[in-house]
């Protein structure tokens, strides 16, 4: 990650793809009956097991990664649980990216639903970003299939740009411009920052910080010991 502090005004530099709800919407894809109905994916067909992945539609009711699927059906009474397939999983991964390298390199994958691209000369600019995400978008439509959604981000350095890919889902595009990307980032919670669970947040929270905007004014050795670790001033920096 690039280091960052609030005396620079760097370039966006990166773009960053998420996959929506992915192994369900591949589920979706390959199945189009399941199009628009909640569906949870589960490693076996028992409801003691939990969700692995949810629809947006299954998510309307509350039903989440990690929800028990006994739970899940009485929130959700017309649920539908399929199987999880992971190597049709993979094999959508690489037909998904290989479309995005149609369009633009794909610098580092992340996971199977995650990649980061290091933008280059006019591919920086705003509107260019907009365009390209566009062009992303709508081959995986075109190539891969109409079930298949990602929300994209782009800053000035991955973290950054992955978490502006989670601030408009499904299906979003944020731009997170250094001269005013302050406002969006002081919006979200502590836990929607990637690294930050509800261990770190109690620890944080016992430290007096209680929103993004606190860290942010930290001094970054005060983040190191905060954090209880250097990752703390990594961290910071990220920011």
């Amino acid at each position: 990650m690039d280091e960052l502090n609030q005396n620079t005004v760097p370039a966006i530099k990166w773009l960053f793809l998420d996959l929506n709800s992915y192994f369900a919407s591949v589920e979706q894809q390959e199945c189009p009956q399941l199009r628009g109905k909640p569906v949870a994916v589960v490693p076996m067909m028992t409801d003691s097991t939990c969700a692995i992945a949810a629809s947006y539609e299954a998510k309307a009711f509350g039903v989440k990664t990690g929800t028990m699927i006994y739970e899940a059906k009485k929130m959700c009474p017309g649920l539908i649980c399929v199987q999880a397939r992971h190597d049709v999983y993979v094999d959508y991964h690489h037909r998904i990216f290989d479309e995005v390298e149609n369009h633009l390199h794909v610098t580092k994958i992340c996971s199977i639903d995650e990649a980061a691209c290091l933008l280059l000369g006019r591919e920086r600019e705003p509107d260019n970003i907009v365009k390209l995400s566009q062009n992303i978008k709508e081959g995986i439509w075109r190539n891969v299939g109409p079930a298949i959604h990602c929300s994209i981000g782009a800053a000035s350095n991955p973290f950054l740009a992955k978490i502006a890919s989670d601030m408009q889902k499904p299906n979003g595009l944020v731009i997170l411009k250094p001269d005013d990307m302050l406002g969006p980032l002081f919006n979200l919670k502590l836990r929607d920052l990637p690294g930050i669970n509800v261990k770190m947040e109690s620890r944080l929270n016992k430290a007096g910080i209680y929103s993004v905007e606190q860290f942010w004014n930290l001094a970054p050795k005060h983040a190191r010991t905060v954090w209880g670790s250097v990752e703390g001033e990594r961290f910071w920096y990220a920011l």
